[in-house]
């Protein structure tokens, strides 16, 4: 059963009644009676009808989908970096093999955002959800049948962040994430979170960034024939930076200035892509010589990076991850073993 704000409902199992004044998650709502609101489980729920309101419609019928909202989670002791977060939780934790999963898309920001959910299959994008959210809010955007877990594998997520007084810019994001499925299944793959009351599975999609004022915030002038040429010539000047190999270990530095000469027209995002491409070569070098372990030095900056290189350490089976010595190389490298 289904309720909607303002639904009459009375107890299965005491007596009394009174009216939904809140949806609090997909199995719980919360009840006003004689003043007191009190959060129930809807299993434990009974909607009552009156004598002039239409017939209950049959199981068979589709019923309003009721979008559940969680309220800012804005206190001193909640130390979450501020950005955008997907949260996958069960609907029935202790039965999770046979479970459908709730998909939650999580603003935890200052700004307001438009959002769209897909999903990514033989190249081709489903939308299943567009919406909006407030500051720092959380809603159910999606229920994915149990049997159709798998389309979870691959989905996309694209974010456009906005206020309505003045504010520092924000990139949007657009982010493709590759969800190892068999990961909902492991033990305490579902945990307490700051986000929503439900134990959930938490994918960060991308941490809100205090970008720095550029020179070039707008394009300089120039005509498209230059700026082809500009960007063939970057792919042609060859890389300052060197794999150094040591027994069966490979160790590289992505800093920018490593791998090119001339990098000062680049935008940040073109910074990255440069960076990321430069590590997944290295990377796939390493596992096909078969390489036992390989050091990835990107530095600490504000940590975007870092959190590139781990995103797409993500979609391999045959890795461990970890922060590579703090001796040798402070907080700025990834370590990584290879199976």
């Amino acid at each position: 059963m289904k309720f909607k704000l303002g639904d009459k409902v009375k107890f299965l199992n005491e007596k009394g009644e009174g009216i939904v004044n809140q949806i609090i998650n997909s199995s719980s709502v919360e009840v006003t009676i004689d003043d007191f609101e009190i959060p129930c489980l809807i299993s434990e729920l009974i909607l009552i009808r009156d004598e002039t309101s239409q017939e209950i419609p049959s199981k068979q019928e589709e019923q309003p989908v009721i979008q559940t909202i969680f309220k800012p989670i804005i206190n001193s002791e909640n130390k979450t970096k501020e950005g955008i977060y997907i949260a996958l939780s069960p609907e029935k934790i202790n039965d999770i093999e046979n479970s459908n999963i709730n998909v939650w898309f999580i603003n935890h920001t200052a700004y307001q955002t438009l959002f769209t959910f897909s999903l990514l299959k033989n190249q081709q994008s489903t939308t299943l959800e567009a919406g909006s959210t407030k500051a720092y809010e959380s809603i159910l955007i999606e229920t994915i049948n149990k049997k159709q877990i798998e389309s979870l594998s691959n989905f996309k997520i694209d974010v456009l962040f906005f206020d309505e007084k003045e504010h520092p810019y924000q990139y949007p994001v657009s982010e493709i994430k590759k969800l190892k499925i068999v990961k909902l299944y492991k033990e305490n793959a579902f945990e307490e979170n700051d986000f929503i009351s439900e134990d959930a599975y938490i994918i960060i999609l991308s941490h809100l960034m205090d970008f720095e004022k550029e020179k070039n915030l707008s394009f300089p002038t120039m005509d498209l024939s230059k700026l082809l040429f500009q960007k063939k010539t970057i792919a042609e000047i060859p890389k300052k930076s060197k794999p150094h190999n040591s027994g069966n270990e490979m160790e590289i530095d992505i800093h920018i200035e490593e791998l090119l000469e001339d990098y000062n027209h680049l935008s940040n995002s073109e910074i990255i892509k440069v960076q990321l491409k430069y590590f997944q070569n290295a990377l796939d070098t390493a596992i096909a010589e078969h390489y036992r372990k390989l050091i990835v030095i990107h530095g600490v900056g504000k940590l975007r990076l870092k959190q590139e290189v781990r995103n797409l350490l993500s979609a391999y089976d045959n890795v461990q991850v970890y922060d590579a010595s703090y001796a040798k190389y402070g907080f700025g490298a990834t370590e990584i073993i290879i199976s």
